[in-house]
């Protein structure tokens, strides 16, 4: 031990960044945490403690919102250390991690932020944000408001990941941190939204062994008219958080949900159910799959979650879950960890222990099961022990089978709150009709809405049809974002995006290129992607795409609607990393002229007769740039996968 604290202090002597202080400190407290029990309290080591804060009050920290520990302080903290007659190390240095901690905790949200995506090991620090419910809650608590159990572990804010980490894929994910603050206030109504009467809604595919996939609606476009109706019901009434059901969508229902999330009067977050769909695993045999798809406002990118529990009743579902179950946690700037769990998934005990550990204190459940009552338990322990909000959108409304003579009604939903008695509550329904569910937080009132079939369905998107094979790619884009990820927020080579347009032809899928003139440095002669690099004014890769294309053929940016973002290329000839924006246009139109200094033709090239060999030739196409060669060739690729 005395090598181990020596070899602690000379650590935390070079250390500049606070987090990974605090992280030594708690280290030791949990591997001596019998002698910090049995000691903590004793008059001598108390005594000794009083001493070392007073001390280090006179250096730390330096200067307010210092964000790194000066050197003064960082050798003040490793002698504090130092062996004083009978004292244990271990407890002088638990009161250090608090001090720490209290002192530098504003430091902590940045430092995961920079790990981001942050998969912590045992022995790791865990993010402990703790948003103050009575900003966001009239009621009283019906749990203490912080944790209910002082752990030698843990401070305020940070606590050490345990071997649940090794049970779970655990994720902290900080990319959409600040599109999410402020989605939790007094004011926020949480809805789901509850689309089919009876199991007759949905289409059931079942093999010799009796096995399910996929399971999916019946009518999709009748479907996603009644999940439009619901949504706007929902947002009219207020609602800036939706949750739909599993299974109650396809992949291109959720694709075209994410229009609402575009909308003003939209919600700012709809978890658009859950859908089966097959993946091609790494070996290429398909890979079964059941995900959840999230959307936010102000990000093209979706919140992505995979079922890892298959169902058993009242089908055997056939989905293929491989490696380990990941739980990933969104992170909101002021303090909320967002999980998405699809239904039997908050049914495993070592999960929601999983949850409660990594401090998960806002859990979205999208379900389709013919009983609530066994979700009761994770949800109250949830809200007990994280002051969780939990919101489970169950479909479809009766389970009863033809010859069943009792009919199966269960609850339509299940909201977890602080403030209820028992911490949760059902909400159960007169009759089978589509319906909304809505929470207030701030007082906890529940509401039913039944919608009828009379209401008016309100279609999002923009009025021009698009043909099949483009929502085809948008649904596609989709599956790729289950694997990409934002760029890094420090790269190398300079950002930069191109727009690859598509529209429809005569025969087929055509792009918009422009041909550079001859005497530029980069690329001359080359059809190319307009496009150019990411300036600072530029609100990313899109907003990048779109103006380079304004100025460089006079494109009008309203005539376009964006699709996605294909992964990044790195072009180390010219210095950029460059993303791909893909975009869909009814009808390019142009509200400028060509820019003459880089721009020779703007072109319109049919996808065919870009991929013809023998037809590429410079004097009808000009020869293709390398990246927009790849870009052409995974373009075909996409939709041969999606048409094939």
């Amino acid at each position: 031990m005395p090598d181990r604290v020596a070899a602690m202090r000379a650590a935390i002597a070079e250390e500049p960044e606070p987090l990974v202080t605090v992280t030594h400190l708690l280290r030791l407290c949990r591997d001596e945490h019998p002698v910090l029990w049995e000691r903590v309290s004793d008059p001598d080591c108390r005594a000794r403690v009083t001493v070392v804060l007073t001390e280090l009050a006179e250096v730390l920290p330096a200067r307010p919102g210092e964000r790194e520990l000066p050197r003064a302080a960082r050798h003040a903290l490793a002698a504090a250390l130092e062996p004083v007659d009978d004292v244990p190390a271990v407890v002088v240095a638990h009161a250090l991690a608090e001090l720490v901690d209290s002192t530098y905790g504003h430091t902590f949200a940045g430092s995961f932020r920079r790990r981001s995506p942050y998969q912590p090991g045992v022995g790791d620090p865990v993010p402990l944000d703790s948003p103050d419910l009575r900003q966001v809650t009239a009621m009283a608590a019906t749990s203490p408001p912080w944790r209910l159990a002082n752990r030698l572990d843990e401070t305020r804010r940070v606590r050490l990941a345990g071997e649940w980490a090794t049970r779970f894929q655990v994720v902290f994910d900080y990319s959409a941190t600040e599109l999410l603050a402020g989605l939790v206030t007094a004011g926020t109504v949480v809805a789901t939204c509850h689309p089919n009467r009876s199991l007759d809604d949905f289409e059931f595919t079942r093999d010799a062994r009796r096995r399910t996939f996929p399971v999916r609606p019946a009518d999709p476009d009748a479907q996603l008219a009644e999940i439009d109706r619901l949504v706007a019901r929902a947002a009219a009434s207020g609602a800036s958080i939706v949750v739909l059901p599993e299974l109650c969508v396809t992949e291109r229902l959720s694709a075209r949900l994410r229009d609402w999330v575009r909308r003003p009067e939209g919600p700012r977050l709809l978890i658009a159910g859950s859908h089966h769909h097959e993946d091609e695993a790494g070996d290429d045999s398909p890979r079964r799959r059941n995900t959840a798809v999230g959307w936010v406002r102000g990000s093209d990118l979706p919140l992505l979650q995979d079922k890892h529990s298959p169902a058993d009743r009242p089908v055997a579902e056939d989905i293929q879950p491989q490696g380990w179950p990941e739980i990933r946690v969104h992170v909101t700037a002021d303090g909320w960890h967002l999980v998405i769990a699809i239904c039997r998934d908050l049914l495993n005990p070592q999960a929601v222990h999983a949850l409660t550990e990594a401090g998960v204190n806002l859990v979205l459940v999208p379900a389709m099961s013919e009983t609530l009552v066994p979700f009761g338990g994770p949800v109250a322990q949830l809200v007990g022990s994280c002051q969780a909000l939990v919101v489970v959108a169950n479909n479809p409304a009766e389970w009863a089978d033809t010859g069943d003579l009792v009919a199966h009604r269960p609850a339509r939903a299940l909201f977890g709150h602080p403030g209820f008695g028992q911490q949760t509550r059902f909400v159960h329904a007169g009759d089978p009709e589509p319906g909304v569910a809505l929470m207030t937080v701030s007082s906890g009132r529940l509401r039913w809405l039944t919608v009828h079939n009379d209401e008016p369905s309100i279609r999002v998107g923009r009025p021009s049809s698009k043909p099949e094979w483009v929502e085809q790619l948008e649904t596609d884009l989709i599956r790729r974002q289950m694997v990409e990820h934002r760029l890094p927020e420090q790269v190398v080579l300079r950002p930069a995006a191109v727009l690859v347009l598509v529209t429809d032809g005569s025969i087929g899928p055509r792009v918009l290129l422009t041909e550079r003139t001859p005497d530029l440095a980069h690329y001359p002669g080359q059809l190319v992607f307009p496009g150019g690099a990411v300036e600072p004014g530029d609100d990313g890769p899109v907003a990048a795409a779109l103006r380079e294309a304004g100025e460089e053929t006079g494109l009008d940016p309203d005539a376009v609607e964006v699709l996605g973002v294909l992964p990044p290329f790195a072009l180390p000839d010219s210095g950029f990393l460059v993303s791909p924006v893909l975009a869909w246009s009814a009808r390019s139109a142009f509200t400028g002229s060509a820019n003459l200094a880089e721009v020779s033709t703007v072109r319109e090239v049919p996808l065919r007769e870009l991929l013809d060999v023998p037809r590429r030739t410079p004097g009808d196409c000009g020869a293709l740039g390398r990246m927009t060669a790849t870009v052409v060739d995974l373009l075909s690729g996409m939709l041969a996968r999606t048409t094939g």
